[in-house]
């Protein structure tokens, strides 16, 4: 629904048209109102209006000056001009601040309604323009390089997606592999001469090299490409399903395929050193699933790559020409994306739970005693995480976790699986229950601060915005905090404040009330009037001669 704001210097207008249109049938859920153009300019500041409905002549800042300030900021709210005064010069300079509608008072309500109900279909059809589909396709089609580039590399990094989750993606970016296809990866790293390039010719240059692989690879492959964090380009390939009526289909051709793959690497390289006067190494992994074996293939081909040739130039090679493989794995899970120090960060426990769950199952005793090393290995990989975090929130761990610090500064802490996850799960606890505190310890902070600043400026600014720019926090988010650590609102806090000193003025002064309003930060004294009325059920006036009399 949508939320409006009503400004005008006199109160009783404002009362009125806030009380007299059928809102709820226009729409809109939330009425905001504001007496002058400073505190329309809060309102704003602070909620998300789309609609504003202000009159012309105010004192200090006018309608016109209101929605010029509007325009420089938030192009997007509808201004709507509210005039007794049916002056050209007015009309003229709505037109040029592209206000939306202007109606002359006096104006009855279906004048009023039917002017918000233009307005309203306005804002609709913007935004379903806006959000139209086939802008939303041309958009994502605009981006489809970097989304397509983003999603192989979570994969790369072994995040899983659930399949029908997966399969959208897949389809909504044309990428054309499916769950169960056979896959293999090629890597290919760009060498030595292509880093005196600068960063963005080294960019065109990988934008070649990946054009000229779907060239020489597309009679017989489907190539999905993206950049690792490592700078390598990354080739998922798929082989196209063969011709019913390819005269050598059959047996005879599957075991040439991989050496036809190795015979396009090559050409590849070649043609990087001809066209591009640069040289390229490729390594071509193991075929796997897709997308079930996308992460190990590609960190066995890492280690290969790693391991095997180094800084080595122009190498091409094929993860099936070692039998040899690598015989110690790390701990699968352990640091796949998102990784444990990220769900820390963002708090997320079930995730983190999930996390563990799934490395400690996979090194299950049933599946197969783990090593010492891989022990130590989860151990230093959790115990690493939370001395980061805890660093990070300028604390020490160990006044954190207590005694179990002691278990990190021993040689061998853990003789089993078993031991090290029921440490893990504790230690987990004890940091959730400090991080827990902490955001309790943070909200009752905000809140103090927050009724300092308001008991220091009765007589100034004691707006919402105000308040929230003291404590650095978003006004909404401020709001929120201080109804849930207190069962008040902020802005209820503040009328009570103000009445209570009010009290004190009318009682303990000689003040006339209208100083007393200003005193308050109410620039309008009707408006102090009719608030103090309803807090103490008497006037200002009635209040002091009832008790003083």
């Amino acid at each position: 629904m949508f939320q409006i704001l009503i400004v005008d210097d006199h109160e009783h207008l404002v009362e009125s048209l806030a009380k007299s249109i059928p809102w709820e049938e226009l729409n809109i859920g939330q009425v905001y109102k504001a007496f002058s153009g400073k505190e329309a300019l809060q309102v704003l500041d602070t909620y998300p209006i789309e609609i504003v409905i202000t009159d012309i002549r105010m004192p200090g800042m006018s309608g016109l000056e209101l929605i010029e300030r509007i325009r420089q900021k938030r192009k997007r709210i509808k201004c709507i001009l509210l005039s007794g005064y049916s002056d050209f010069e007015y009309a003229k300079q709505a037109i040029l601040y592209h206000t939306a509608d202007y109606i002359l008072k006096p104006a009855d309500d279906e004048e009023i309604i039917a002017c918000l109900q233009r307005v309203t279909e306005s804002i609709n059809k913007e935004w379903e323009e806006i959000s139209s589909h086939q802008r939303t396709l041309y958009t994502l089609k605009e981006n489809f390089p970097k989304l397509r580039d983003g999603l192989l590399n979570e994969l790369l990094q072994g995040r899983s997606f659930p399949p029908a989750v997966l399969e959208q993606q897949l389809e909504s970016f044309d990428i054309p592999f499916a769950a169960g296809d056979g896959v293999t990866l090629m890597i290919v790293r760009m060498d030595e001469s292509f880093y005196t390039y600068n960063r963005r010719d080294f960019h065109l240059m990988e934008y070649a090299i990946g054009n000229m692989a779907e060239e020489i690879f597309q009679d017989d492959y489907m190539l999905w490409t993206c950049r690792d964090p490592h700078d390598y380009l990354i080739f998922l390939i798929k082989e196209k399903a063969e011709p019913h009526d390819h005269p050598h289909a059959g047996h005879t051709s599957t075991p040439l395929r991989p050496l036809k793959l190795e015979r396009e690497a090559s050409e590849l390289q070649n043609s990087v050193g001809a066209f591009l006067h640069g040289r390229i190494s490729i390594l071509i992994s193991n075929k796997g699933l897709f997308p079930q074996d996308i992460p190990k293939l590609y960190q066995s081909s890492l280690s290969l790559v790693r391991q095997r040739f180094g800084r080595n130039e122009e190498f091409l090679i094929s993860a099936g020409s070692f039998s040899d493989s690598l015989p110690v794995d790390s701990s699968i899970g352990l640091y796949d994306s998102p990784t444990l120090v990220q769900l820390l960060e963002s708090g997320r426990w079930d995730a983190i739970e999930e996390k563990l769950q799934t490395v400690f199952q996979i090194h299950d005793p049933d599946n197969g005693q783990p090593s010492q090393e891989h022990i130590m290995e989860i151990y230093f990989a959790v115990g690493s995480a939370l001395i980061h975090l805890s660093h990070k929130n300028g604390k020490r761990l160990e006044d954190i976790i207590g005694e179990d610090f002691g278990l990190l500064l021993q040689p061998v802490p853990f003789r089993n699986i078993d031991q090290l996850q029921v440490w893990v799960s504790r230690v987990l606890e004890k940091v959730k229950a400090d991080m827990n505190s902490e955001q309790g310890e943070t909200s009752a902070f905000l809140v103090r601060r927050a009724q300092e600043y308001v008991e220091s400026h009765l007589s100034g600014d004691t707006s919402l915005q105000a308040v929230a720019d003291f404590v650095y926090v978003h006004p909404v988010y401020l709001s929120r905090i201080y109804k849930f650590e207190t069962g008040e609102g902020l802005s209820a806090y503040i009328l009570r404040l103000k009445m209570i000193k009010a009290e004190k003025l009318l009682l303990e002064s000689n003040k006339k009330v209208h100083e007393i309003a200003e005193e308050l930060g109410y620039d309008n004294p009707p408006y102090f009037i009719k608030v103090f009325k309803k807090h103490s059920g008497l006037t200002p006036k009635e209040f002091r001669d009832q008790r003083t009399g």
